[in-house]
């Protein structure tokens, strides 16, 4: 077992205006997805994105917008979100309280975005 509070977790900033949390990486043993955590500051858009993964995400707190093929939709806490692989998406932040969710993708997907030490 393996547990971890959001509180010990280093946050990395993206030049768009969300925050990234390694939660469960791969790095850890997990063998097929990693969890993340991310946040959407206020009045902040992603860039669009599209990736040969999919991602699952769940929305924990604040509102938000996500673009996603082709469709936006306003979300709030308590929502499931899937996104297929190679679909181009998109998140913003509609709110002042910080637009905060969970995405669970396959391991590795995303290895260049962590941190190096």
């Amino acid at each position: 077992m393996y547990i971890t509070n959001i509180k010990g977790t280093k946050e990395l900033k993206t030049p768009h205006g969300k925050s990234i949390r390694w939660l469960l990486p791969k790095e850890i043993g997990v063998p097929n997805f990693e969890m993340r955590y991310f946040e959407v500051k206020k009045e902040s858009i992603s860039s669009e994105e599209k990736h040969p993964w999919e991602h699952e995400i769940f929305v924990v707190k604040g509102e938000g917008i996500i673009k996603s093929g082709g469709i936006e939709k306003k979300v709030k806490p308590g929502d499931a979100i899937f996104i297929p692989p190679n679909e181009l998406h998109q998140f913003s932040n509609v709110k002042e309280e910080p637009f905060g969710f969970i995405c669970i993708i396959p391991n590795g997907c995303e290895d260049n975005v962590k941190e190096k030490k």
